[in-house]
């Protein structure tokens, strides 16, 4: 290696000056990684290494005399025997880091041999129960991991990362210490090696230290996944499930791409006079097949355990040919409003699902059914709409709503919009009505920034409003020039990143609440026990996930493009000038247009002279 490329690995070694401790309080926040967020597809795999047996082949890349192979065989034995075995404590290690990275595009796999990846893009992190001390300005430190780089937008494809284990029993389990007696336990073990796992991995996928930082309103720095050094006590390190922080949340959602795209809760009242025992959606979407990934379990949904076929043929909507599936929700479960599995007339239900392919989907129809799944007279009222849209004339970034294709009195309503930038997933059980939002680690989740000045709109067949711009500034934008980086801070070793970071457009999340109403309705009034004809309330509660405009189609984020000077923007509308020309004037098109023309002046040249 160049003496450049040894600078570029003085980056994400996490050192901890033993005689400095620092009181802090927090709580101790536990998540759990569903089991559809560990099936769905992904593109970018995380190897967990827990070696067999030594392995002198692991890559040399330690700094600051610091070694990072060979990695000795994992052995409980190493740090304390008594707490159960090697396989019990590299499980919950691997658990750990499932967990951590459960919301992003990481296939997270555990191996005891040093993997031979064949996909594109991969990372390897081995930990071993080895202990390394580094020395800095003639004071000694110990290390616990060191990452192969802070790959600024995950540029590389391949990295390597090094956790030692041992190393916490040397500075953590001394008498008195957080990993001694009756604080050594199996837990607190796999949580010390496991937030360190996911933290030396998430250096190599983009992210730094003060990436921890928590924005106006978050839980407290020591809670994050990214924290090192000084930050963290012993007792932190042990006690706490941590997360990533806002910052690195959005970070990572831009540079691995995310679980899910899309998620859709609705509240709908039963307009019948008749039990319903099961609702079904017509579905529209580009993609080939549709997967459900999460959906809604709460108390105000009779029904459970969605399914989702493919129906044959397609179907053209608003000039595009789609796929066609059915999903249906007829499994039944407990809830508040009835019985099992049935929403009783005049009633109001609450369901909600997500799917796993990243393609949007337009919901087109919803049907009520009765016990023999037969189709109840009336239906339930809601519009369709998109996952946003460009203008690539004005740079405008659209949300669609769609009339109903079963509309049955005319023309729907859009009330009460609401669209919320916000930097994180909102679990799908906290989308409803009156609801703080919270996420999958069980926070509540705080909006960027929020949109509620929507005029009311009448919806006979289309209506695209705009929620915002491409020249809108992106939630995270930050330019990284090694030198001016480079630095020490909390006992953590300097680092020296470059290049730029960006965050999705126009969030890493999108969330919109709003009132459908049909208002002249014919619908089963439970209150009145008649029907009524009046205005009928359904609410859609979505959320999708943002983009990475790239229109000119050449692998690279518009914005640097344009900033960079790879693409013009005349007329500054965040656009590149290549991808809003009409295709009308590309050049394949061009010479027939100007041949179209002549003759058309030659015609009409002739017909004014024999006149």
């Amino acid at each position: 290696m160049d003496s450049k490329k040894i600078t570029s690995f003085l980056i994400a070694i996490c050192i901890l000056v033993p005689w400095i401790l620092f009181p802090f309080q927090t709580e101790n926040v536990k998540a759990d990684c569903p089991p559809w967020a560990i099936s769905s597809p992904k593109t970018n795999s995380l190897y967990i290494y827990f070696p067999s047996s030594s392995d002198a082949v692991f890559p040399e890349y330690g700094i600051y005399g610091a070694s990072t192979s060979p990695v000795p065989a994992f052995d409980v034995n190493d740090l304390d025997g008594t707490i159960g075995t090697s396989v019990e404590l590299r499980d919950l290690i691997f658990d750990m880091v499932v967990e951590d990275y459960c919301e992003f595009n990481v296939d997270v796999i555990e191996a005891t041999s040093l993997p031979s990846p064949t996909e594109d893009r991969w990372q390897i992190v081995a930990v071993g129960t080895d202990s390394e001390t580094v020395t800095i300005d003639f004071t000694l430190y110990y290390a616990f991991g060191l990452a192969q780089d802070v790959d600024i937008g995950d540029a590389d494809a391949q990295d390597y990362g090094r956790v030692w284990a041992g190393s916490f029993l040397d500075a953590f389990g001394g008498a008195g210490e957080a990993l001694n007696g009756a604080d050594s336990t199996l837990e607190r073990w796999a949580t010390t090696i496991g937030e360190t796992t996911a933290h030396e991995a998430g250096h190599n996928y983009g992210l730094r230290h003060e990436d921890a930082d928590p924005i106006p309103g978050e839980d407290t720095t020591i809670n994050h996944i990214m924290a090192t050094g000084d930050t963290l006590t012993g007792e932190d390190r042990a006690s706490l499930d941590r997360h990533f922080s806002d910052t690195s949340y959005e970070i990572l959602a831009y540079n691995l791409g995310l679980n899910v795209e899309t998620l859709h809760n609705w509240d709908f009242i039963n307009p019948n006079d008749e039990d319903a025992h099961a609702l079904r959606f017509k579905i529209l979407s580009e993609a080939d097949s549709l997967s459900i990934g999460w959906y809604y379990q709460g108390i105000w949904s009779p029904w459970t355990g969605p399914t989702m076929t493919k129906l044959p043929g397609t179907e053209v909507f608003q000039g595009d040919s789609y796929n066609v599936f059915q999903c249906n929700l007829e499994t039944a479960k407990s809830w508040t409003a009835g019985p099992d599995g049935i929403a009783p007339p005049g009633v109001k239900v609450h369901v909600g699902i997500s799917v796993n392919e990243p393609e949007p989907i337009i919901i087109r129809e919803t049907k009520f059914l009765d016990g023999d799944g037969a189709e109840l007279p009336l239906s339930g009222r809601l519009m369709g709409y998109d996952a946003g849209t460009a203008d690539l004339a004005t740079g405008d970034f659209l949300l669609s709503f769609f009339a109903p294709e079963d509309n049955e009195t005319g023309d729907m309503t859009l009330q009460n919009l609401e669209v919320f930038f916000v930097p994180r997933m909102i679990d799908i059980e906290t989308m409803l009505d009156g609801v703080t939002p919270m996420g999958l680690n069980g926070l509540p989740i705080f909006y960027n920034k929020n949109q509620t000045e929507f005029k009311d709109e009448t919806v006979r067949d289309k209506v695209s409003i705009p929620i915002a711009h491409f020249t809108d500034a992106r939630f995270v934008d930050n330019f990284y020039d090694c030198e001016d980086s480079l630095d020490i801070d909390g006992g953590a070793l300097a680092y020296c990143p470059y290049g730029t970071q960006l965050s999705l457009f126009p969030s890493t999340y999108v969330y919109v609440m709003a009132s459908v109403v049909d208002p002249n309705a014919y619908y089963y009034d439970q209150q009145q026990a008649k029907f009524v004809t009046g205005p009928l309330e359904s609410k859609i509660f979505y959320q999708f996930s943002g983009i990475m405009p790239d229109f000119n189609d050449n692998g690279v984020d518009d914005l640097l493009d344009i900033r960079f000077g790879e693409s013009n923007d005349t007329n500054e509308n965040g656009i590149p000038d290549e991808a809003e020309r009409t295709p009308l004037f590309a050049t394949d098109h061009f010479a027939s247009l100007i041949a179209f023309t002549t003759v058309l002046i030659l015609a009409v040249t002739i017909k004014r002279r024999e006149n």
